[in-house]
């Protein structure tokens, strides 16, 4: 009994396999496929709907159009499943539907497609000009587009337009950018939105501007933009709360450019352009230049109708005598009037190290003008500065007024006067005596005794002042050194150079040594951070820069003059003992 309960079992399992396997059979089976368009013939700027139906049973990958990518523009593709069960017979369905826009006029193909192993029949579609359609109604949209050059260079800019036109009221709508390959596509502005009579019909236009640079030469083709959008529909003749819709595609004509290469005789950083201007600041003004003072020059390159990749760098040239920290330069990109106008801005920090009269050479950016077809440069001509020394810091050494002592201040004499009443001016006459005073005499006597005594002590004098001299100089030495080193230790350039400069001053005057002079210090550690020092003044971002190692090498300098100042030979004195 359980034998045939379980053969039983066996079998229906058996038996409901094979049946799945059947329906699953029958499911993937397409019976018959068709193919079908909406017109037949199309105007060149409407579009046409592609209807492909498989009876039975697909999948949804089964069709693809992209085949129809050379003559058409394919729009979106929707797909839609349908089932029918009629007594119990059951009918499947897949429907694909797809958008094309012819790209020109002409005699076009659609070609078979095989979709579950079944082959739709080829079509013929006739493209004809919007002015041979039978229908003499005004179109309810288009779409134009135009450049303003046709035969550009390689890497100049073209200005492309793109204009729909609207006969309806539009409910919604999107439109992709134009394509080429291997060049650079960008919006100029933004969209304009006005009204234009065209053929007796007033549409309303909205106008798109894009700048196309291409970066081959050669015949190239700008493929047009697809307009997408929903409008009202007016045919309806029953009336309804909710407006009715319906989709429509246009697509511009694309329009083909022919690209000239760069010119043969062309030498140096290809910048095509229409015009170019190169502009200086100075800050502060070039008259007050001085040694050790930084002045900053802003150079400004300014390019119509070119992208800021497209700027080259802006070339300057110095004299040796001149400490130069280049700034990070910036770009940016302006649109007036529907132009791109691109900028680039250099910073220079220049410091002078020498005084003297110095010539800064001319700045050329060579550019091609792209309408009389020649080779012109945007110049800024040589200029000549006048760079004055360093004011030394003279303070505290100013000597008050002398006063002569030779000039007594008398006191006039006592004149009597009543109490009541204003003083009276009266006349003193002072009668001078032929003869010389007593005070007189005395005081010639002093002097000629303070006279041979300067004579006789004369030398000791000298040698006295000498080393007072010495002594006070060597003070003022000290002194700035410990301002310099205070600065140091505050790690702020801007305190440390100022202070550097006060103890040069003082050092030179005590010990005859020069410390920042180019030449003295070619082979120091000295002169690579003071530029490192300078840089992080004027170089762009936060630059953390510590005096450590600029402290170590002035102190180390300082003990090498000091000590070569001791073991040098003394001179012998100028007269014999």
């Amino acid at each position: 009994m359980l034998v045939k309960l379980f053969t039983r079992k066996t079998l229906l399992f058996t038996l409901l396999v094979f049946s799945l396997i059947k329906v699953s059979s029958v499911f993937a089976q397409v019976d018959s496929v068709t193919a079908s368009v909406d017109k037949n013939p199309a105007m060149a700027d409407e579009s046409i709907v592609l209807t492909v139906v498989a009876f039975g049973s697909a999948n949804n990958a089964d069709f693809d159009p992209s085949v129809l990518e050379e003559d058409f523009v394919v729009g979106r593709t929707s797909v839609s499943s349908q089932t029918r069960v009629v007594n119990f017979d059951t009918t499947r369905s897949t429907t694909w539907t797809t958008i094309l826009i012819p790209r020109q006029e002409g005699t076009f193909t659609i070609p078979a497609f095989n979709v579950g192993g079944k082959s739709t029949q080829p079509i013929t579609v006739r493209v004809i000009p919007v002015s041979a359609a039978s229908n003499s109604k005004a179109r309810e949209a288009f779409i134009t587009a135009e450049v303003d050059v046709g035969q550009p260079y390689v890497q100049q800019m073209v200005k492309y337009k793109v204009k729909i036109h609207l006969a309806t009221s539009l409910q919604r709508g999107s439109l992709s950018e134009p394509t080429l390959d291997n060049a650079d596509i960008s919006l100029i502005g933004k969209d304009k939105d006005y009204s234009e009579i065209v053929d007796g019909q007033r549409y309303r236009i909205i106008e798109r501007n894009y700048a196309v640079i291409p970066q081959t030469s050669g015949q190239v083709k700008i493929k047009g933009p697809l307009f997408e959008a929903e409008v009202i529909d007016r045919s309806q003749n029953s009336f309804s709360y909710f407006n009715q819709t319906r989709p429509i595609n246009r697509v511009a004509p694309d329009i083909v450019l022919d690209v000239q290469p760069i010119p043969s005789d062309f030498d140096g950083h290809w910048l095509p352009s229409e015009f170019v201007q190169l502009n200086e600041e100075w800050q502060p003004d070039l008259s007050q230049a001085k040694v050790g003072e930084p002045i900053t020059r802003t150079l400004t390159l300014s390019v119509l109708g070119v992208s800021e990749q497209q700027l080259p760098e802006i070339a300057g040239q110095y004299p040796p005598n001149f400490k130069v920290y280049p700034d990070q330069a910036t770009t940016a990109s302006v649109t007036r009037d529907d132009n791109v106008i691109a900028q680039r801005v250099e910073n220079i920090a220049i410091i002078p190290n020498r005084a003297g009269n110095f010539v800064l050479p001319p700045v050329k950016v060579a550019w091609f003008n792209t309408l009389t077809k020649q080779t012109e440069y945007a110049e800024l001509p040589a200029r000549s500065i006048e760079v004055a020394s360093s004011a030394p810091s003279n303070q505290g050494n100013s000597l008050p007024e002398a006063q002569n002592p030779l000039i007594e201040t008398q006191s006039p004499p006592s004149i009597d006067s009543p109490a009541s009443g204003p003083l009276e001016p009266q006349i003193v006459t002072v009668t001078e005596k032929s003869i010389w005073s007593i005070s007189s005499w005395v005081l010639l006597v002093i002097w000629l005794l303070t006279l041979a005594l300067w004579w006789f002590t004369r030398r000791p004098k000298s040698i006295s002042h000498a080393n007072q001299q010495t002594l006070s100089t060597n003070e003022s030495e000290s002194e700035n050194w410990k301002l310099l080193k205070a600065a140091l230790k505050r790690h702020k350039s801007n305190e440390i150079y100022p202070a550097l400069l006060k103890w040069q001053s003082s050092v030179t005057e005590t010990y005859g040594a020069t410390i920042l002079d180019e030449n003295a210090i070619t082979n120091s550690d000295l002169q690579e951070e003071l530029k490192t020092m300078f840089a992080s003044q004027y170089a762009q971002g936060d630059k953390q820069w510590k005096s450590d190692t600029l402290s170590t090498a002035l102190t180390t300098i300082r003990q090498k003059i000091i000590k070569n100042k001791k073991n040098a030979p003394s001179l012998h004195p100028l007269y014999a003992s």
